[in-house]
């Protein structure tokens, strides 16, 4: 009697094995086939996003005079420009930077520079300055450039 039921609990064994292998083969196989997996979400930076705020906005526009070239007595150059800067736009600038650049023509590099604070600059005003000395070398060719910023409102 020993026998069958050391039989049994052999047979019991494989059958457990078997439902065991089954089980672990069918668990590999529940994917449906020929279905695309789920994208995964790549990781990507957030864009940068500069927002403007609604409403009245100022905006400038500039125009400068050639630079023109004058001696000193000891036979050294500076050159001297004039550039209007005008608030085109429905709102008054605030903390307006208005930074003109000598430019030499040939190489592209800034020579010189001057800047100017303006703390409050009306909508529909223009303003005229001229820069007087502006260092530069008597044997080279400039242009000037001139760059506006501001506050925003």
């Amino acid at each position: 009697m020993q026998e069958t039921s050391s039989s049994g609990k052999g047979r019991m064994s494989l059958l457990l094995i078997a439902c065991l292998i089954g089980a672990a083969a069918a668990a590999g196989c529940a994917e449906i086939p020929g279905e695309p997996e789920a994208p995964t979400p790549e990781e990507t930076p957030p864009a940068r996003v500069t927002y403007s705020p609604a409403g009245p906005q100022p905006s400038f526009s500039t125009t400068v005079t050639a630079p023109e070239k004058h001696f000193r007595a000891d036979a050294s150059c500076y050159w001297v420009v004039t550039g209007r800067v005008t608030n085109t736009g429905d709102a008054p600038g605030r903390n307006v930077v208005i930074r003109f650049m000598l430019v030499d023509n040939e190489s592209g590099m800034i020579r010189s520079t001057e800047t100017i604070v303006i703390p409050r600059f009306p909508a529909g005003e223009t303003k005229i300055f001229t820069i007087d000395p502006f260092p530069g070398d008597c044997d080279w060719q400039y242009r000037v450039e001139i760059a506006v910023t501001h506050d925003i409102p």
